[in-house]
């Protein structure tokens, strides 16, 4: 069942990510665009990786786990640039690219040393906690819609991974990696619904 529900998230992503291509350009909506394709390489890998492994040789396993993870740090990197592209001035964001850029490089670097997830869960709380900050105030100081949904989008992202963390199952056959791909799937249509609202910050 996880490789199942991993794949329809995947098609879930790049189906999202489409539409947000489709519908207009700017750095803001593009970045997310990616942050979305991105994270369908990666629920694709992951699937491969957990439903195939007992088959898969070692040569084939281990750079497949390697770019799930990378592309989880590249996911979350895309989504700080989108929110400091639609809600900071130009002098911010150049910091925040700065210290992204570096966050990334850290967290490539040990996804090439090990292959403990905890890595990724602590790289994406870092990115995901800004991007709720960001979101929080420019929902409730200015009332933005868009930044609603993405602060929701965050929130129910946030509660997958509390999920999938306490190895939460509802039953033998769908257990806490297939609960937390379903809880993810509606984090995603959030984000993307707040992405789809997005304009640059001039």
């Amino acid at each position: 069942m996880t490789v199942l529900t991993d794949y329809v998230l995947g098609v879930l992503c790049v189906f999202l990510a489409f539409r947000l291509v489709r519908n207009g350009a700017g750095v803001s909506r593009t970045c997310w665009a990616g942050a979305l394709a991105i994270c369908a390489v990666s629920a694709f890998a992951g699937g491969t990786y957990h439903g195939f492994l007992p088959r898969m040789p070692v040569s084939v396993s281990e750079p497949l786990w390697t770019a799930t993870l990378m592309s989880i740090g590249c996911a979350a990197f895309l989504a700080t640039i989108a929110t400091s592209a639609a809600h900071l001035p130009a002098r911010w964001r150049r910091v925040v690219m700065v210290a992204a850029a570096l966050q990334l490089a850290v967290y490539l670097f040990a996804a090439t040393r090990t292959d403990e997830f905890i890595i990724a869960i602590i790289d994406y709380s870092v990115s995901f906690g800004f991007v709720l900050a960001v979101h929080a105030r420019a929902w409730i100081g200015h009332a933005n819609e868009a930044a609603r949904w993405i602060v929701l989008g965050v929130l129910v992202s946030f509660l997958a991974a509390g999920i999938q963390a306490a190895g939460i199952a509802p039953h033998p056959q769908f257990n806490h990696n297939d609960l937390y791909h379903v809880v993810q799937m509606l984090g995603m249509w959030m984000l993307y619904k707040g992405a789809a609202g997005v304009a640059d910050c001039r």
